[in-house]
């Protein structure tokens, strides 16, 4: 991910995008298929020690993971699409430059970009949660592995941190600035 630019982009970087589709069919594909090998009654919520708590039925679930991992994502990048592509008045560091004239339209794409990033982070977050309940179902009875389950949270964090980080260094002051 790069920094806002003065390069009028109406809709970010186009890599962001590509991958953001990319994912949204590939994890459409895989759950939709992977749900088909679940049993018709699956273990969807578990306690603290890995034991199952909660159950769906196979169509449900697959229709529940479906619009999460599809919709939830798409939902979020249209929003914030089409609010960065018309914000006048962004509550961002250092903001008299970035929001300047000659910088608005960057600054924009930038921030239409990173939406598109987190948005396949989410599709990924809940492409693990499938992941996740998939494997814990193909055990009798149904248990959830917490190594998995931290080993995927660190991942996440990770993921997160570093999208946030990513957000505060763009906006940082201005080039001439630090000096």
């Amino acid at each position: 991910m790069t920094t806002p630019s003065a390069e009028p982009q109406r809709y970010g970087h186009p890599i962001s995008w590509l991958v953001f589709v990319a994912l949204w069919l590939l994890a459409a594909i895989v759950i939709y298929r992977t749900a088909a090998a679940l049993p018709s009654r699956i273990a969807v919520h578990f306690d603290a020690a890995g034991q199952a708590t909660s159950f769906m039925l196979r169509g449900d679930y697959r229709v529940f993971m479906l619009l999460f991992a599809g919709g939830l994502p798409a939902l979020l990048v249209g929003i914030m699409t089409a609010a960065y592509s018309r914000a006048t008045d962004l509550k961002i560091p250092n903001r008299e430059y970035w929001l300047a004239p000659q910088r608005l339209a960057g600054t924009r794409a930038f921030l239409i970009a990173h939406g598109v990033w987190l948005g396949s982070m989410l599709i990924a977050i809940m492409c693990c949660v499938h992941w996740l309940v998939w494997g814990a179902n193909q055990r009798q009875p149904p248990s959830l592995s917490n190594q998995s389950l931290i080993a995927v949270s660190l991942v996440l964090l990770a993921l997160i941190s570093t999208w946030i980080a990513t957000l505060m260094f763009a906006f940082r002051r201005p080039p001439e600035e630090r000096r």
